[in-house]
This record gives structure tokens, C-alpha cells and sequence, in this order.
């Protein structure tokens, strides 16, 4: 039985070379041992965020970059992304702050407009379905309107006023709806963006009780009665170490379980995947969903890729590991200086765009996340893998179609040589200085 080998590091993308099984039923010692028969939970999909900022940077591309840019996002021959993010109204990584309403006595919301996102934003979302019609969306409001909220100001923190939830939902279900007449379908909502961080940016706070509240009382209903009852209504949006403590406050709310269908998280807090592991555990019928995570200029000044494409395969499979469902990356694309953003909250990205040269930087994270988004199908499931060492990191599935997947990635200088095993067969591996190496039979 043959294996076929995809590797990358530093120097190299996907070489590719064809390894075989040998029969050795006692085999120990160095092993990588995967256990098919023992599935866990269901994959949804792997992709980016579409925001204002990687919109307006893919408008100033040229045509012919523009095209290589969406076949590397969503194409056959590229890391095939289907699952991803946008933002209702502005977030940090837009041109500046706007919401869909202005007029504050608008109840019916006949001012209700996308003419901002349809400058760059709904356009890259067209470009991006056209390549992949599968992809399914999730979006994320980072705050309401100002006149809805306590500071009156969609940055700073701030609190959504009671007697305006109606109001915002009813804002939500429109975006919706105007989306859906575009040919846009949306798949999921998540009440808020970090709703624990008052940010100089866009931002609201919410208590996990008043998460619960507004998600069960107010946009639940609402989508309900619209026709809107399969869209998954998502809950924390925010890092894992209080992921637990939050569940289990906005699940406390009267009908909420009911009403909520998943748990979004971010990275940038660290690891936590015990907490992780805990709410996959304890509320097995969520989704957990990975909505966030960059390299932030702010934290991480080294342009040192392969520990930034490390730090993205370390938390991806960490994260998989303990339950989650699907992952979603930050910006598909920056421009060079890692933004556009309006308050200068730059950041990596797994690709770049500089316009003076009209060229894509393409950094080691696209093609790490390409060794799970190309291989990993939508609908496979998680199945054990057992290691011999915590110097790799490594997780695998099994395809709808029966084809079995594991990812390896070496955390060392060193060079590492090992087995992969299943049952009584066995294949030699070398894992060489921090790369990464996809296996599929």
C-alpha cells in the first residue's frame, strides 16, 4: 500500500514523493500510530476573513494578480478555502467606521443601506464564490451603530443599550436579507466580535448573560420568523482562556442552549486547549469554531516565517485536537504594511500584497494551513493519532470518500526519523527541522 508525502519547510512548498507500507506487526518504538476506527468530531471547512482591508487591497491588484490571488484562496490548485468570515458594518480592519443606519429614529430601517460594502467587500465575496460556489459564511458584527450604544461611539467599548436589541437584531436579519438578494447566503452569526475587550477600535461589550439574552430573545425570533431558522447563531467570538466560564454563563440563560448552535473562538491568549477540550466535552452538540487568529505587529515584531507559520500549525492542530470544528483565519489578504486599518492595528497575513511592484508576497503560513485545507475534506472526521514525542505535533482524519489524512510537524532543529502505523503497517518518516508533512493513503 502506497503513501503519498507532501512536504514543506523553510526552502521548499509541497514536494511531493510516494512512500509505502510494509507489514511489521511488531513494530514499536518512534511511532505515530493512527487509529481510523476511532472518529471524533465532523470537519466543516478551512479558510480566511473577508474584510474591508483585503478587499480594497485586492482592488488595487492587477487583473492578472487578482486571478492568482483568488485561485491560491479558493481554487482546485490552491488551499481551497470554504469556510470564512466577514464583519456586519466596520471592524479595525476597515477604512474607518460605518453602519448600515444612521438615523437613530429609523425604526423601520428604511435608511438601511450597503453602499459601503459594496465598494470592495461584497465584490471580493462574488469574485470568491465564483472560483468556490461552496464556500460558507460567517459574519461577525464588531459594534452596532454608535447612537445604539451607551458611549455612543461604534469604538471604545461601550455597552448595546436594552430598549435598541429589537432594533439591532432586526439590522442583523436585514444585512441577511439584502445579502441573500446579492446572491450571498449567510451561514452563521455570531453576536459579537470580543464582546469581553473595550478596543480603541470598533468594539461592544456584552456579559455572557446578556449574549444569551439577545441571542435567544431577540436574534433567535427574529431569524426565526424571517425564515431564517438554519442560520447557527454563535456565541464567545473571543480567546480561549475564558471560553469555559463564558459558555457556562451564556448556556445558563433560559432557552439559550436551544437558540445557540456554536462556540467561535480566537488565539490570543496562547494554547488553553485543556479549556478547549473542557467545552467540547461538556456541550458536545456545539460547534466550535476558530473565527480568529494573526500575526499582530503589536505583539510579535520578528518577520521570522517559520515561527509565524509554526505558531499557525501548533494552535491548528492543537485546536483540532480538542474538538474544534472548523477554522478561519484572519484577512485573506494586507496590503505591504499590513493593513489598510484605521487605527493602525497592523498585522500579518498569510498573503501580502504590494502595489508598488505588483507582486504577491506569499508567506510559509498559507502553504502550513494548505497541508490541513488541501487535504481535509468537508465532512471528514477527526480519528485518533497516538505520538511518541511532544517534538511533533500531529493529527489526522479520515475523508467522506475514505481516505485517510495526518498531519505532522516537526518542533525541533533536529531531525527526527519515525514510523507511521496503522495496525500492522508500518512506513519510515523523517521529519526534518521544523517542516510539516502531510500523509494521505
Amino acid at each position: 500500500m502506497n503513501i503519498k508525502c507532501y512536504r514543506s519547510n523553510e526552502e521548499i512548498q509541497f514536494e511531493t514523493s510516494e512512500l509505502t507500507f510494509s507489514n511489521n506487526e511488531r513494530a514499536e518504538m518512534n511511532l505515530i500510530k493512527v487509529y481510523p476506527n476511532e472518529t471524533r468530531q465532523t470537519v466543516y471547512g478551512f479558510g480566511g476573513a473577508f474584510t474591508e482591508a483585503a478587499a480594497e487591497t485586492m482592488s488595487t491588484m492587477s487583473e492578472e494578480k487578482k486571478e492568482l490571488f483568488l485561485q491560491m484562496c479558493f481554487g482546485e490548485g490552491g488551499n481551497q478555502y470554504n469556510f470564512c468570515r466577514t464583519h456586519i458594518q466596520s471592524c479595525d480592519f476597515s477604512l474607518g467606521n460605518y453602519a448600515y443606519i444612521e438615523d437613530l429614529e429609523d425604526k423601520n430601517l428604511e435608511t438601511f443601506t450597503l453602499e459601503r460594502d459594496k465598494q470592495h467587500l461584497i465584490p471580493m465575496i462574488k469574485d470568491a464564490l465564483a472560483v468556490n460556489p461552496d464556500i460558507q459564511l460567517l459574519a461577525s458584527p464588531w459594534s452596532p451603530p454608535a447612537f445604539m450604544k451607551s458611549n455612543q461611539d461604534m469604538n471604545h467599548g461601550g455597552v448595546l443599550k436594552k430598549e435598541y436589541y429589537q432594533m439591532w437584531a432586526d439590522m442583523i436579519v436585514k444585512y441577511v436579507e439584502e445579502y441573500e438578494k446579492l446572491g450571498i447566503t449567510i451561514h452563521r452569526i455570531s453576536v459579537q466580535n470580543e464582546p469581553k475587550a473595550t478596543q480603541k477600535w470598533d468594539s461592544c461589550l456584552y456579559t455572557g448573560e446578556e449574549e444569551g439574552i439577545f441571542a435567544t430573545e431577540n436574534l433567535r425570533k427574529t431569524l426565526d420568523a424571517h425564515g431564517y431558522s438554519n442560520i447557527v447563531i454563535v456565541i464567545w467570538d473571543h480567546n480561549k482562556d475564558c471560553i469555559l466560564e463564558r459558555a457556562d454563563e451564556t448556556f445558563s440563560v433560559e432557552g439559550a442552549a436551544k437558540s445557540i448552535g456554536a462556540i467561535g473562538f480566537h488565539w490570543y491568549s496562547g494554547d488553553h486547549f485543556e479549556a478547549l477540550n473542557a467545552v467540547s466535552t461538556k456541550y458536545p452538540d456545539k460547534e466550535l469554531i476558530f473565527t480568529e487568529g494573526c500575526v499582530e505587529y503589536s505583539r510579535f515584531k520578528s518577520n521570522n516565517q517559520v515561527k509565524n507559520a509554526q505558531m499557525y500549525m501548533h494552535d491548528i492542530i492543537g485546536n483540532f485536537n480538542q474538538g474544534m470544528n472548523g477554522y478561519i483565519d484572519w484577512n485573506l489578504v494586507l496590503n505591504a504594511q499590513g493593513g489598510p486599518n484605521h487605527v493602525g492595528n497592523f498585522c500579518d497575513a498569510p498573503i501580502m500584497y504590494d502595489k508598488e511592484k505588483d507582486q504577491l508576497d506569499i508567506k510559509l503560513s498559507y502553504y502550513y494551513i494548505g497541508h490541513l485545507s488541501r487535504f481535509v475534506k468537508k465532512g471528514a472526521k477527526r480519528i485518533l493519532v497516538s505520538k511518541f514525542t511532544d517534538q511533533v505535533d500531529a493529527v489526522g482524519f479520515i475523508n467522506p470518500d475514505g481516505e485517510k489524512v495526518v498531519v505532522l510537524m516537526s518542533r525541533t532543529a533536529e531531525e527526527l526519523s519515525m514510523q507511521i502505523c496503522e495496525g500492522k503497517h508500518v512506513c519510515d518518516i523523517t521529519l526534518t527541522a521544523y517542516s510539516v508533512i502531510t500523509l494521505c493513503w
